[in-house]
């Protein structure tokens, strides 16, 4: 299971989760600029996680949603499957969400974005080479900062000098033609 964040600019980041597993519950969780999360019972606060809902893709067959307990005798979770991706693309400008609040700091032209695995299985299949439970990181917080969010307007008015066009006619600027 890899997964990463990547600034699109234009105030966009591209969401990927790369899956080696049967298991399609794994679900990228973010916030923006260190916004609070909503508490909904499962233990821990919970923060954006899109529409829609960002999570891991899979070979079937997948692992199915009454699943007795896994066990060494009776392995439901496999890993070492060849990839399966999905990126996602969040414009945070405009994010569409059930739980949708305001975009912080809206004057901003960059933001941080701070993002992580939830709903995975924890552990259910043993851990992963680097002595982490299976689900990653233990909800560790990645980051990734998104620019564009707030670019200055394009400049207005008259072109200033206008010598160039000298460059362009072959000649000055004074007359077309000649005389």
């Amino acid at each position: 299971m890899n997964f990463w964040a990547a600034d699109r600019g234009g105030c966009k980041a591209d969401f990927t989760i790369e899956n080696h597993t049967n298991v399609t519950t794994y679900t990228i969780d973010w916030r923006i600029d260190g916004e609070s999360g909503r508490d909904i019972g499962v233990g821990f606060d919970v923060y954006r996680t899109g529409t829609p809902n960002m999570a891991s893709k899979a070979l079937s067959p997948t692992w199915s949603d009454e699943v007795p307990e896994n066990t060494v005798e009776n392995r439901t979770m496999l890993s070492d499957l060849p990839a399966v991706s999905a990126t996602y693309t969040q414009v945070l400008k405009n994010i569409i969400a059930s739980w949708n609040p305001p975009l912080p700091n809206p004057a901003a032209d960059t933001h941080t974005v701070e993002y992580r695995i939830v709903l995975g299985p924890p552990g259910n299949n043993g851990q992963t080479p680097n002595e982490l439970p299976e689900w990653l990181g233990n909800r560790a917080w990645h980051t990734v900062t998104v620019t564009g969010c707030n670019p200055p307007p394009p400049a207005t008015g008259s072109l200033g000098s206008s010598s160039w066009l000298g460059s362009i006619f072959g000649g000055s600027t004074g007359s077309i033609g000649g005389s």
